[in-house]
């Protein structure tokens, strides 16, 4: 029995020395480019500072470089090794090991740049993310992506000495670093759905730009979230950038993938036409224009034009027939779906007249020039569903898609639409849009954007209890309902200096003044004589009785100053009053010294 015993404990201390055998062996020593090594490691690392030396390691050259100067957060992809270490965070020239308990629970504005374990709201934890925004957060990706993370003011492993608005970051399985743009030309890119111009002279100055510009637009896919804009048809466009060329309509920056015709010159120098619907790469031959092939488009060779078939049909008939997609201008082609409805589908060009696409999310006034017989026309978001109305039935603000500039919006009321310029503020509508302006675009927000609670949406406007048709703005927290009868609210301990409302609002003590009523929301600017209001009903008064009245007089001079009570004049309207005040004196000392040689 005791023989037996000895047996089976020998046989133990065999098999132990083996485990430690084999796992000495597979243990990688990233140092000494030894044992089974894959992915990244953090290696002689300090007791007291926690610190250690990045290393990168790659099954297919089997060998372990030292990593430097590389800020970003690697993900641990050795099963042996990220028990101790899951994730390395480097920044200012350091690493260190970074624990998921360490991660905080959500994104907002104070982490955005950093990792973090998403808890869902039934307490449920939903992994490691990236956080963007309060919209995007996004995981290790197994294809290489790109995300444009803003500086929103805070510091974090992105942020660089030039203190850049912008920051591409590249998203792998295992690392988010900041994207090598020493070989990105300079053009107009469309980075995660909004344009930017990028300039790079190759020299270490690179820029990023966002633009407010409009249009339909072809694009070469590059990464994930980036693609490069095809600007120049007059060059040939080969097989292998057709495949990777996809369509977007834009509006006011933003934009949204579309399916449509792009007319090109292929590598022999012929006019093709190539089918988008996601990817440009099917050819588009000639065809009849019936209830088959409308919306599609060719290049007529014997007429040397690129044409559309429509269907220009009323409610008792259909009209099938081919428009030419001229260029120098934008064209729009109403075609019908269905007799005896007001359900159509837009197509609209650019301006080039080299492709033409499907419009979704736009307004038009259709007869502007006849009130009597204006129409109405909307393409709903994510649809290839348009209706023609009666101004009638639409209220408050839209997209106003006909014009170029950016702040452009169509305001109807009391059964008459018109075209208007609006800046700074909310503006909402009959159909359930919210509208966001700044001084430099409007634009319309998805309904994924939009709260329903002023807690976690403070200066935002909100579905209240999720419903798309009861708004409400957050006055910081406090809830105010957009009512038929204006009034006016202010919001305080804010800094106006760089304010852009309703974006970059950061604590300060300034206070700035708001006009609210049915579909706005505005900042308010006055001139000199400012504005009075009641402190009861929070409306406005006439400055003649505002002294009689319970109410507050309000100077807010310009959108990044201060709202005071008393007016301040400013540096210039001082300084005349002081080279007035010296003239004077001047004027007094001349004629004292006069008198006296008089006299």
């Amino acid at each position: 029995m005791l023989h037996r015993s000895k047996s089976i404990l020998f046989f133990l201390i065999i098999v132990i020395q083996l485990i430690l055998l084999i796992e000495a062996t597979e243990t990688c020593n990233p140092k000494e480019n030894t044992g089974d090594c894959s992915g990244y490691y953090l290696y002689d690392i300090d007791n007291i500072s926690g610190e250690g030396t990045l290393y990168e390691c790659r099954n297919n050259t089997k060998l372990c470089d030292v990593i430097e100067n590389a800020p970003g957060y690697y993900k641990v992809t050795d099963l042996n090794y990220k028990i101790k270490i899951p994730y390395i965070q480097c920044g200012e020239g350091k690493c260190k090991k970074l624990a998921i308990k360490d991660m905080k629970n959500s994104c907002n504005k104070e982490n955005t740049g950093e990792l973090v374990n998403i808890q869902t709201n039934n307490g449920i934890m939903d992994g490691v993310h990236f956080c963007i925004n309060h919209l995007n957060l996004i995981k290790f990706s197994n294809n290489t992506s790109v995300y444009l993370l803003g500086s929103n003011g805070n510091n974090n492993l992105f942020s660089n000495s030039n203190h850049d608005q912008y920051v591409l970051v590249s998203i792998t399985y295992d690392s988010i670093t900041p994207m090598n743009t020493t070989n990105i030309e300079s053009n107009t890119y469309l980075i995660n759905n909004s344009l930017y111009s990028i300039e790079n002279d190759k020299h270490g100055n690179f820029t990023i730009n966002k633009l407010t510009s409009s249009g339909l637009e072809a694009f070469e896919y590059v990464y994930a979230g980036f693609a490069k804009l095809i600007n120049d048809f007059s060059k040939k466009l080969s097989k292998e950038v057709l495949s990777k060329t996809l369509l977007y309509l834009c509006q006011n920056g933003k934009c949204v993938s579309t399916s449509g015709t792009l007319k090109y010159k292929s590598s022999s120098s012929k006019v093709e036409v190539a089918n988008c619907s996601g990817y440009c790469i099917s050819k588009q031959g000639p065809v009849k224009c019936n209830i088959m092939n409308t919306g599609k488009a060719f290049y007529n060779s014997s007429k040397s034009k690129f044409q559309i078939c429509v269907n220009s049909g009323n409610s008792t008939k259909d009209i099938y027939e081919f428009k030419e997609i001229r260029s120098n201008s934008t064209n729009h082609f109403i075609t019908l779906k269905t007799i005896g409805t007001d359900y159509y589908e837009l197509f609209v060009s650019d301006k080039g007249g080299n492709m033409v696409g499907l419009s979704t999310g736009s307004n038009y006034l259709i007869n502007k020039e006849d009130e009597r017989n204006m129409k109405f026309l909307t393409c709903y978001q994510n649809s290839n569903h348009c209706e023609i109305k009666s101004t009638t039935l639409v209220s408050g603000y839209f997209i106003n898609s006909e014009s170029d500039s950016p702040n452009s919006l169509i305001y109807c009321d009391d059964y008459d639409c018109k075209t208007i310029t609006e800046s700074n503020g909310y503006y909402i509508n009959s159909d359930g849009g919210i509208i966001r302006c700044n001084s430099f675009a409007c634009e319309l927000l998805e309904r994924k954007e939009v709260g329903s609670s002023c807690t976690n949406h403070p200066n935002e406007v909100i579905y209240y209890n999720n419903n798309y048709n009861s708004f409400q703005y957050c006055n910081d927290t406090s809830e105010v309902d957009f009512s038929d009868k204006e009034f006016y609210i202010t919001l305080n301990n804010i800094n106006s200096s760089n304010l852009d409302f309703p974006t970059n609002i950061v604590s300060g003590n300034d206070t700035i003044l708001f006009k609210v009523n049915q579909y706005s929301i505005k900042q308010v600017v006055t001139d000199n004589d400012g504005i009075c209001i009641n402190n009861k009903d929070h409306k406005i008064v006439t400055n003649t009785s505002c002294k009689k009245s319970k109410s507050t007089k309000f100077y807010c001079l310009s959108a990044n100053e201060t709202c005071t009570n008393k007016l301040n004049l400013n540096a210039n309207a001082n300084g005349a009053i002081h080279h007035g005040s010296l003239n004077i004196c001047f004027s007094y000392i001349a004629l004292f010294i006069i008198i006296n040689l008089l006299f």
